[in-house]
């Protein structure tokens, strides 16, 4: 019966981490896609402030859910590279285009490298189809934003808005996906 209550208490904390990245990712893409007069400043802090909160709910997912499993220490380092770009972010938000768009590129190819490997290791309930196409999207945007350097604030404000509407939606269907396992999981085994 523990064992039970244990894999319900994952698949709750899952839930809740998932649509609440999802909820906050939606918010962010959707306030760079239709705020017309912003700056690049601006920019900055609110993809800083996502990656932070990105980070942190990447990290406690990985230490509340997937402790137990040998793959967690990747998914706190890629939760770590969120927050830390984040971070940076934050508080430095007048660094050049050039570098928020490198800064951004590369957490994003690298934490989506790192969030496809993990992806074969994570047990089908809890979420790798969601690690998968979060990966695959991330890394080719990360491609994507660090092809262009030079480009204007407006292209890598949509390109990093559709980034972040499209993750919020893997984020906010993987959250359902976990809500129809935990409803499953409890009508099987109560």
């Amino acid at each position: 019966m523990s064992d039970e209550r244990t894999a319900m208490d994952v698949l709750r904390s899952s839930r809740a981490i998932a649509y609440t990245i999802g909820a906050v990712c939606l918010i962010a893409g959707l306030v760079l896609l239709f705020w017309p007069d912003r700056s690049w400043t601006v920019v900055a802090r609110v993809v800083g402030i996502l990656l932070a909160i990105v980070g942190g709910g990447q990290m406690f997912d990985a230490i509340r859910t997937h402790r137990t499993q040998r793959y967690w220490g990747l998914l706190l380092v890629r939760g770590l590279l969120n927050l830390a770009v984040g971070l940076v972010l934050i508080f430095w938000p007048s660094v050049t285009v050039t570098v928020v768009v490198w800064l951004v590129g590369l957490d994003l190819v690298i934490t989506g490298a790192i969030g496809l490997g993990v992806s074969f290791q994570v047990p089908k309930e809890l979420g790798r189809g969601g690690y998968q196409m979060q990966s695959v999207i991330g890394i080719v945007l990360g491609l994507l934003i660090m092809g262009w350097p030079d480009a204007t604030l407006n292209v890598i404000s949509l390109i990093i808005a559709a980034l972040l509407i499209l993750t919020a939606i893997v984020f906010l269907w993987s959250g359902y996906q976990i809500q129809k396992a935990t409803n499953d999981f409890s009508t099987t085994t109560f």
